[in-house]
């Protein structure tokens, strides 16, 4: 099966955003405001880290329906060129059959790794990407954090000195109102953010679910063929037929096929004794 599963899983997403969490910074916010800010970052952490998780599951997913689908089309294309097979007119035609239908899946699968890629891969790559944006603008709010810091620590080392110089006195008054507006900076910074980050953390459900949604919409697609074509393998109708080009379909009757799933359990048994039975009676099964 040719298919593009190499650029599904070429250069992973391995680069984490939001690692440090924020320092505290009483007293320039309160202490409630302090707690609300890092439940958050710790809200939007573990949905960054669930956004690769995500998308590190279904590369391992779509590479391991790529070399299944290419081992079942590598072991079906040997049964085909198999002497066994040549030797048997009705194994022949099961083997045929069989490497007709894995033809078709392939084909189903390959629109699944090319669905997913578009539909669930690429948008979840953007939505990781948002967290670089929330990252810098905690790392703003950090240095504004520190800042202040070092600021409360100019001012507490010259009230500990205790300098009534003039000249000291005026560096402390310039530090405290220093003081005074870097915390109105950091109760700045914080009210933008607490406003600003529930927001997309609210609509994380928004963007997610469509993708979701197409993932399982293509999972239907490519899983309820693949049930149509060895539906069509073991028909408990008329048998089906092949198509001028090749690939098995439908038979040409008015009547539908039932797959073997939905008929009654005597019925079913019934079919498959009777399979077992033809089985047996070729002559390159070994009598018990």
């Amino acid at each position: 099966m040719t298919c593009q599963s190499n650029e599904f899983y070429r250069n992973p997403l391995k680069k984490t955003y939001l690692t440090n969490r924020p320092s505290l910074a009483y007293p320039a916010v309160s202490q409630d405001e302090d707690k609300q800010l890092d439940l958050l970052f710790r809200n939007l952490q573990s949905i960054e880290d669930s956004n690769r998780r995500l998308q590190k599951e279904m590369k391992k997913y779509l590479e391991a329906v790529s070399n299944a689908e290419k081992a079942e089309l590598k072991m079906t294309s040997d049964l085909s060129s198999s002497i066994l097979c040549h030797e048997n007119s009705d194994l022949r035609k099961l083997v045929e059959d069989y490497h007709s239908v894995t033809a078709q899946k392939s084909e189903g699968a390959a629109e699944l790794l090319r669905v997913s890629q578009r539909t669930f891969l690429e948008p979840l790559k953007k939505f990781g990407g948002e967290f670089s944006g929330l990252a810098a603008v905690l790392h703003s709010h950090e240095q504004l954090v520190q800042e202040w810091k070092n600021v409360a620590a100019r001012v507490k080392k010259l009230e500990e000195r205790g300098d009534r110089m003039p000249n000291t006195i005026v560096k402390l008054e310039r530090e405290k109102q220093n003081l005074i507006s870097a915390a109105e900076a950091i109760s700045s910074s914080h009210k933008k953010i607490m406003e600003e980050f529930p927001v997309f953390f609210k609509k994380r459900v928004d963007y997610i679910q469509p993708t979701l949604q197409a993932m399982v919409r293509a999972q239907l697609d490519y899983h309820g063929n693949t049930t149509r074509c060895f539906t069509i393998l073991v028909p408990s109708g008329p048998a089906a037929s092949s198509s001028k080009n090749g690939k098995l379909s439908e038979p040409e009757s008015s009547v539908q096929q039932v797959s073997p799933s939905l008929l009654p359990e005597s019925q079913f048994q019934s079919i498959i004794q009777s399979k077992f039975a033809n089985i047996h009676s070729l002559s390159i099964v070994k009598n018990s």
